[in-house]
This record gives structure tokens, sequence and C-alpha cells, in this order.
């Protein structure tokens, strides 16, 4: 009787486990998708770029990279062939094509992200986190160019992060 139990218990563990990866593969995107596939395979974007080729699909690698980095996305045939090849329902794919479009990835400053990212080589996280930094790096040299001399610069610094300093503390007292 015991036994029954922990069969029980296991088979609703991976119960939810399993609508845990059903429900990740539901709201992944395209391009988190092709890429965790094609790495699945352990295949390398020449590998991929042969097997379409042998299914009718000409494209180069440069292509799937941009499909993997959301800067551009397969059409319909090229969807068909890939879900033969990675052995997973077109409509999967399909689906994760219309979440990269509701997630918003396709807004104008996610877009420099990507194209930052695919030129760098690095991943849309780290180019993202890159970006700010840079951002905040342009701002500090504009201010210091703008100043007159460096004394008014750090002059003018000091007085913004007093003022931030104040404003939070007065927003500390009524949270």
């Amino acid at each position: 009787m015991g036994d029954n139990k922990g069969e029980i218990k296991d088979k609703n563990q991976n119960d939810v486990k399993g609508n845990k990866e059903e429900l990740k593969l539901e709201t992944r995107t395209i391009e988190e998708l092709l890429k965790d596939l094609r790495q699945e395979k352990k295949w390398s974007y020449l590998q991929l770029m042969e097997e379409l080729q042998r299914n009718g699909v000409t494209v180069n690698d440069k292509e799937i990279k941009k499909w993997e980095y959301g800067l551009e996305y397969p059409s319909l045939d090229v969807i068909y062939k890939l879900s033969g090849i990675y052995k997973i329902s077109s409509q999967k794919l399909i689906e994760a094509k219309n979440n990269s479009f509701q997630k918003g990835l396709n807004s104008i400053h996610m877009t420099f992200i990507k194209w930052f990212s695919y030129f760098t080589g690095i991943s849309i996280k780290v180019g993202y986190y890159g970006l700010f930094i840079i951002i905040i790096l342009a701002a500090f040299f504009a201010m210091f160019m703008i100043s007159e001399n460096s004394k008014e610069f750090v002059m003018r610094w000091r007085k913004i992060a007093r003022k931030i300093h104040n404003d939070f503390k007065k927003n500390i007292k009524f949270c």
C-alpha cells in the first residue's frame, strides 16, 4: 500500500513537471525555440543550413542566426520544413512566432539591442546591459563637455545626486 502512494506521488510530480515544460514551450518566442532546438541537436549554423538545403530551402547561416536573434523570422514554408527537421509540430513554431510579436520584442529599442548583439556576437541580455551603460557614460560625458570646467561639472552632479537622495528619503517616509 505504501508503494502505491509513492507511485502516485511520483506520477503527480511528473505531471506537474510536464505541465511546467508545456507552459514554458507555449510562452517561448521563436528565437528562443529555434536556438534551443538547434543546440539540442548540437548543430552549428552551417549544419542546420545544410539540412535545410537537403529539404529544398535555400538559406545561409547568417539568416539562421538572424532568426535566433529575432531580427528576422522564417517564412511559413521554412517553418514547415523546420518542424520536419526538428520533429516538432509546425503549430508550436507558429505559436512561438506569435509570442515574439505579442511580447513586443519588435519595439525600436529592442530591435536596436538585437542588431547590436548580432554584430558584436554577444547575447541579447549582455547587449541590453551594455547599451544601458553606454548611454549612462554618454550622458556623463555630454554633461562634462557642456560644463565650462570640471569643478562646475562636479558641482552639478553633486546637486543632482543630493536632489535624488532627498526625493528618495521623502518617498520612503510615506511608504
